[in-house]
């Protein structure tokens, strides 16, 4: 019984894979969502599997992604670990806005509501 207790709030470690990738989602705020045929511009799926989608959001140049570090879940929810790359200072880069993306494929059971807890990078 005592352990059932410490392991009920305890986060476990989700396996992922990235499957794309791409500087123009069109998604202008940063978010994780499940991937469904709204976003089938950005990749090729059935939307049986499930794809989360990470967004960084709208940026003024490019020279910018979003890379995922962990993924894990209560049970109750998936949280995304992911953190913003930026151009290096000085950097040469495009002169267009962007909105970068990142889709993962996840090995769990079922679609849990997602928190995105985004790693801005010091610039």
């Amino acid at each position: 019984m005592m352990l059932l207790l410490l392991t009920m709030g305890k986060s476990n470690p989700v396996a992922w894979e990235k499957v794309a990738e791409g500087p123009m989602s069109g998604v202008n705020e940063a978010k994780a969502v499940w991937y469904d045929s709204t976003y089938s511009n950005l990749l090729k799926a059935d939307g049986k599997e499930p794809i989360l989608l990470i967004f960084l959001g709208r940026r003024s140049t490019g020279g910018y992604s979003v890379e995922v570090e962990e993924i894990k879940t209560d049970g109750k929810k998936l949280v995304v670990v992911a953190k913003e790359i930026c151009p290096k200072p000085g950097s040469m880069v495009i002169q267009v806005i962007t909105t970068p993306f990142v889709a993962v494929r996840v090995e769990i059971p079922q679609r849990l509501p997602v928190e995105l807890k985004l790693k801005k990078c010091k610039r």
